[in-house]
C-alpha cells in the first residue's frame, strides 16, 4: 500500500508545516516540506530562518522541528546577533 504524504500549508504558505518564534532568538522560523514548498533540495524537510533566509535541510520532520527551537545552532546571522546581545 502506498503511503500518502499530507499537503502542508500552515499560514497559507505552500509546504509549511509550522512557523513559530525561535525560543533562543525571537526570530520567525519555519518548517517546510521541500517538494511542496518548491525548494530545490535533496532532503525532504527544511528548517528556515525567515528573517535571514538561512535553510537547514534535514531527513526527518522530527529533526526539522527540533532545529526550529534554536536557530543559533545553524543560522550564522542569528548566532552573530545573539553574540552581539551578550557582549
Amino acid at each position: 500500500m502506498e503511503r500518502t504524504i499530507p499537503y502542508y500549508s500552515a499560514k497559507g504558505l505552500a509546504g509549511c508545516v509550522q512557523q513559530r518564534k525561535c525560543r533562543a532568538t525571537g526570530v520567525l522560523v519555519g518548517v517546510y516540506r521541500c517538494d511542496q514548498a518548491g525548494l530545490d533540495d535533496n532532503a525532504p524537510w527544511a528548517t528556515i530562518c525567515e528573517e535571514h533566509s538561512t535553510i537547514l535541510s534535514t531527513t526527518s520532520l522530527g529533526a526539522a522541528r527540533s532545529f526550529a527551537s534554536d536557530s543559533c545552532s545553524w543560522c550564522d546571522a542569528c548566532r552573530a546577533a545573539k553574540q552581539r546581545e551578550v557582549a
